[in-house]
Formats: C-alpha cells, sequence, structure tokens
C-alpha cells in the first residue's frame, strides 16, 4: 500500500471512533426525555467500546489474512477509542446511576458478577492504553509484547462482561462473543504454523 493508503487507514479508525461519540452526543441531546439516560448511555458506550476492541484485535489476523499490513496501523486508534468508550461507561455507571456513592458501587460489586467481570476488564485495559505510544514500546522493549497480552485476557472477560449485563438484548454480545472466539482461532491456528 502507498503511503497515502496509510495514512486512509488510520484516518479511518479515527473516523470510526469520532462518528460513534458524535452518534450517541447527538441521540441524547435529542432524545434526552425519552429513554433512561444512564441504562442508554451505558449500554451503548460499553457496546461500543467493546466493538472497538474487537476492531483493534482483528487488525493483525486481518493484515495476515489479508497480505495488507498497514490495516496494523488501526490497531492503536482502535484500541484508544476502545477505551476512552469503556472509561465513559465506567464513569457514566458511577456518576447516573450511583451519584459517584461508593457504598451502592460496592455492594453492585457484590451482588452482581457482572459488574466484577467489568471492573477487572477495565482494569487491565489501562495498562494497554498507557503503554500504546512507541515510546513506551522503546522504554519496555521486549516486555511490552508481554504487557499487551493482557488483551488475550480483558477481551474475553468484556464479552462476558456484556454477556451477563444485558440480559435484554442478546444479539449484540452473542455477535461480539462469535467475532472473539474466531479471532482467538485465527490467532491460535497462526502461532501452530509459525
Amino acid at each position: 500500500m502507498s503511503r497515502l493508503s496509510s495514512v486512509d487507514l488510520r484516518l479511518a479508525a479515527h473516523a470510526a471512533g469520532l462518528a460513534a461519540l458524535a452518534w450517541m452526543s447527538a441521540d441524547f441531546v435529542l432524545h434526552f426525555g425519552d429513554y433512561a439516560p444512564n441504562r442508554t448511555l451505558m449500554l451503548r458506550s460499553g457496546a461500543v467500546g467493546l466493538f472497538l476492541l474487537v476492531a483493534s484485535f482483528a487488525c493483525s489476523p486481518l493484515a495476515r489474512l489479508s497480505g495488507v499490513a498497514d490495516i496494523m496501523r488501526m490497531r492503536r486508534a482502535f484500541g484508544l477509542y476502545a477505551f476512552g468508550f469503556a472509561g465513559l461507561h465506567l464513569f457514566v455507571y458511577l456518576w447516573l446511576d450511583n451519584d459517584f456513592a461508593l457504598d451502592l458501587v460496592l455492594r453492585d460489586l457484590d451482588e452482581r458478577r457482572a459488574m466484577a467481570i467489568g471492573l477487572a476488564a477495565f482494569s487491565l485495559l489501562i495498562p494497554l492504553a498507557i503503554t500504546s505510544t512507541k515510546g513506551w514500546q522503546r522504554r519496555l522493549g521486549r516486555s511490552w509484547r508481554s504487557v499487551h497480552r493482557l488483551i488475550y485476557i480483558a477481551l474475553p472477560l468484556s464479552v462476558w462482561h456484556y454477556l451477563w449485563l444485558d440480559r435484554d438484548f442478546l444479539t449484540a454480545p452473542l455477535i461480539a462473543a462469535v467475532a472473539v472466539a474466531i479471532l482467538f482461532a485465527l490467532r491460535l491456528a497462526h502461532r501452530r504454523q509459525a
């Protein structure tokens, strides 16, 4: 691919993240009184975050299968937008659902398994987001790959959180689960060949 095409791919990743944010913001403003904003914002920010995380995880297999190495240039942007939406998801939960009351959050963590799994997944994403820059890649050297293998735990936990949390609408979490299973299978097949 040409250099311009590589830039286009990065721009496409940013456009996807920003378009999702613009859509959620516009929908929130235009339909504020039509639905429970806390539940809707939580579900949408979490779903968008998860699908962007899946997109980030898909970059390596897609680059190998297509022979287009520049697809890898989209991975960081997808990953950081995913982390941003996951952070928004957590913030909406803390603010609109619990008014930042620690006792309510602790009760939820104790009573609802989905919450504990979601918090664990988000915690694993923090070091991935912090060390996503080239500077951190240089500082960590070979350890950088070890840190970023946390995605192999964080991603399944995120899907599990979504499956347990959203019992009314299982289509999206099941699609995410199937996509993640396929991506894991592709990565495993590649390792066996290597």
